[in-house]
């Protein structure tokens, strides 16, 4: 009898592989859509869950289609690679996250005399303010136009690429770009 919480059983073949290697945007974009569920949920059980696992998840998967492909000589090695590259990702984000907090208590611990850390010290503050707008600007967006806009700014894929991963014409991508970055925007101004 099958247990109910049971995984459920991904399967990629050698010539999928091989059309992935190969860097076949449809293949890209059925690997996409088999793993993305799977990994983001191996994320979220570090996270709790929520956007932080979905962009975890989404970085895992397109480091694996852009770079670490190539290196993979069996399929069944996918799983694995998938399962550890998830974890440890989501491992080092949270031990990041409660560095950053101990930085947070603790204030500066460099002089602000000398200029050059200065600069860095004003870059950093700059960071503490940007990043929880633009965070909170993110909400605003569906995870689609999110996940779009981090395949958009973190790869060199076009809008076509992106389309077929995620779903979607390479005009409607582009559509979708130009919208999201514009609230985006409207959304940072408005809260500074």
């Amino acid at each position: 009898m099958e247990s109910v919480h049971a995984e459920p059983t991904l399967t990629l073949d050698e010539p999928e592989l091989a059309r992935l290697k190969a860097r076949d945007p449809a293949a890209q974009a059925r690997f996409f859509r088999q793993y993305r569920d799977r990994v983001e949920a191996i994320c979220g059980r570090v996270l709790g869950g929520g956007r932080d696992a979905q962009e975890i998840a989404a970085d895992v998967l397109g480091d694996f289609l852009f770079t670490y492909v190539d290196g993979v000589e069996s399929p069944r090695a996918v799983t694995t690679y998938l399962k550890l590259m998830a974890t440890r990702r989501s491992l080092r984000w949270v031990r990041a996250k409660d560095r950053s907090e101990e930085v947070d208590d603790e204030g500066p611990t460099v002089p602000i005399a000398d200029a050059s850390v200065a600069g860095d010290v004003d870059q950093g503050i700059w960071q503490k303010q940007m990043i929880p707008r633009l965070d909170g600007c993110l909400e605003h967006l569906t995870p689609k136009a999110r996940e779009v806009l981090k395949l958009r700014f973190s790869t060199e894929l076009t809008n076509e690429c992106i389309g077929e991963i995620v779903g979607g014409s390479k005009q409607y991508i582009g559509r979708l770009i130009k919208e999201s970055t514009e609230k985006l925007k409207s959304c940072l101004e408005a809260s500074g």
